[in-house]
């Protein structure tokens, strides 16, 4: 299930544009590896679990985007544990454009890799976890941000679109 999301992010993430050769490989880089701290030892949350991985391995940049996806950062602090921002800054300049572009992928991707409108990617997720799990929350809190930056919600709103013309 976790490959199939994944593939399923990397493909929405494929359809970004408006960015470099570069930044477009990393943000397709990120897309197949945002989740991979499931797939690792360690009791951290699966964010943090990946960038460490990823930090180990010399990837420092996109160590840091996949520790903040999907607003990492706020479901580690419902969880009683310690500033992300410490271990890993928020990215800032093309790799902060490269993070919110992973979360919109991530937004309208379905644990299947299918493609799924906001409404959907939230009912999937209080389905599998009930309404008061801070992933919920934290979902939330990014469509919020999302859909509060013109940008951002021009993309989600384009994606959301093709999803369902599809």
């Amino acid at each position: 299930m976790r490959y199939a999301h994944s593939r399923g992010v990397a493909q929405q993430a494929a359809r970004a544009v408006g960015m470099s050769g570069d930044d477009h490989r990393m943000l397709l880089a990120c897309a197949w590896l945002h989740d991979i701290g499931y797939a690792l030892p360690g009791d951290a949350h699966h964010a943090v679990v990946g960038a460490r991985a990823l930090r180990r391995a010399g990837h420092e940049t996109v160590a840091r985007v996949v520790a903040h996806h999907s607003r990492a950062a706020a479901r580690i602090a419902a969880n009683g544990g310690p500033p992300l921002e410490g271990e890993f800054p928020i990215p800032e300049g093309t790799a902060r454009r490269v993070l919110d572009l992973l979360d919109v992928a991530d937004l309208l991707t379905g644990p299947h890799g299918e493609r799924v409108d906001p409404a959907a990617r939230l009912g999937l997720l209080v389905a599998r976890r009930g309404t008061d799990h801070p992933s919920v929350h934290a979902l939330v809190v990014n469509v919020t941000r999302l859909g509060e930056d013109p940008t951002l919600r021009v993309v989600v709103e384009a994606l959301t679109a093709e999803a369902v013309a599809a």
